[in-house]
């Protein structure tokens, strides 16, 4: 009985005092306990279920964020449909490389227009020339629209390649095609020299004397005194003509002066100077007297200046005016305004006075710059006029 009775009490003992030994040798019971896997059921396996799954939650939403982001800076590209000048000159959102690849496969007009200008502005002159080919020469004719483009490209190949007379042709050519608004401001003849010192001064422009060309007799009877001239009209002879030699030139002015007197009742040729394809500047009506060019009152104090060339759009009969034209006629009006002193603003189109094409819408563009340039130069040569008495004034002072 005393036995069994100590037998219990020391059992009780014993289990009261028991450590459970630890699994993992040198761990502490309850990081033990911690590192054995948990019973699927238990609350401890599910909380670590929930947070594994928050976790999960919230990278996938980090990643997703991230593409949407890298999506985002990737530009689209979608290959232009129209052959405008926006289209194949505009900034693409693309490097010109990257575009250059993405029309690799392309085949349509402006697709090709556009991969030869970027070709041009990698200085891949060749490869631009060889582009534009496909569309120029292609088994369908290209419109008029379309080849003036790739004659441009193919000009600024030409020269980019220092093939001159190649360039000018094809040059000469898309202003002749040209209908974008944009190719033909590109297309436009320098006009204005850049510095005061290439100015011609009064007296240096070469004119022909009117006798050069054998003119009729002029019928004084029906002429009027020119007043002093304030303003400066420019014309085209309406009829095709491309021919440099003077002798063909003076044959076509006699023709007009004829036209004048004999079918209009003119009492001479009605322009007061006359600018054949090659430059040269020949003199028409005397300027002592009045022409007979923009019609009544429009005449009064008005040079007449007239290009010979037929500059409109039909595909037969039109022309563009040659670099050489628009040089001497900026030559000649320069110094028609300096001689009587009345600006850019006082340079008109024929059509500016009566409803009528002339001097062609391929010579309006060149006009209009003209005179625009004209009256910055005189703006800005009044401001530099008003510094200068400003600073004379502050000098007295």
């Amino acid at each position: 009985m005393i036995n069994r009775q100590f037998r219990t009490e020391w059992q009780e003992r014993r289990y009261d005092n028991y450590v459970e030994p630890s699994p993992k040798r040198g761990l502490p019971l309850k990081a033990a306990r911690d590192s054995q896997p948990h019973v699927a059921g238990s609350p401890q396996a599910a909380t670590k279920r929930l947070w594994s799954s928050v976790t999960l939650l919230l990278l996938l939403a980090t990643l997703a964020g991230c593409l949407s982001t890298v999506r985002q800076k990737i530009p689209s590209y979608s290959a232009p449909g129209t052959v405008s000048g926006r289209s194949i000159f505009g900034k693409g959102q693309l490097t010109p490389a990257m575009e250059v690849q993405h029309l690799a496969n392309v085949r349509t007009t402006a697709a090709l227009l556009r991969r030869a200008w970027l070709e041009l502005q990698l200085q891949q002159p060749q490869a631009a020339l060889d582009t534009s080919a496909q569309v120029l020469y292609a088994a369908r004719k290209p419109s008029a629209n379309d080849a003036s483009f790739a004659r441009y490209v193919r000009a600024e190949a030409y020269r980019a390649q220092g093939h001159k007379d190649r360039g000018d042709f094809n040059r000469n050519r898309a202003r002749d095609l040209a209908l974008d608004p944009e190719l033909q401001r590109r297309l436009l003849p320098a006009v204005l020299p850049t510095s005061h010192s290439q100015q011609p001064a009064w007296g240096q422009v070469a004119i022909q004397p009117r006798t050069s060309w054998s003119p009729l007799a002029p019928n004084r009877n029906n002429l009027d005194r020119m007043q002093r001239p304030r303003r400066i009209t420019i014309h085209h002879s309406a009829m095709y003509f491309r021919d440099t030699r003077p002798r063909a030139a003076a044959a076509q002015i006699g023709k007009i002066q004829r036209e004048h007197m004999q079918n209009r009742n003119y009492g001479d040729i009605g322009y007061h100077f006359l600018i054949d394809p090659s430059g040269r500047i020949w003199e028409g009506r005397q300027l002592r007297y009045q022409g007979a060019h923009a019609s009544g009152s429009n005449n009064i104090g008005n040079i007449g200046i007239c290009l010979l060339g037929n500059f409109m759009r039909q595909a037969k009969d039109g022309q563009g005016p040659t670099n050489a034209q628009v040089q001497s006629m900026e030559q000649l009006v320069t110094q028609m305004m300096r001689r009587y002193q009345f600006g850019g603003d006082a340079l008109f189109c024929h059509s500016d006075f009566k409803n009528t094409a002339c001097p062609g819408v391929r010579m309006q563009p060149i006009v209009k710059q003209l005179a625009r340039l004209l009256q910055s130069r005189v703006a800005g040569s009044g401001q530099r006029n008003n510094r200068v008495n400003a600073r004379r004034a502050e000098e007295l002072e």
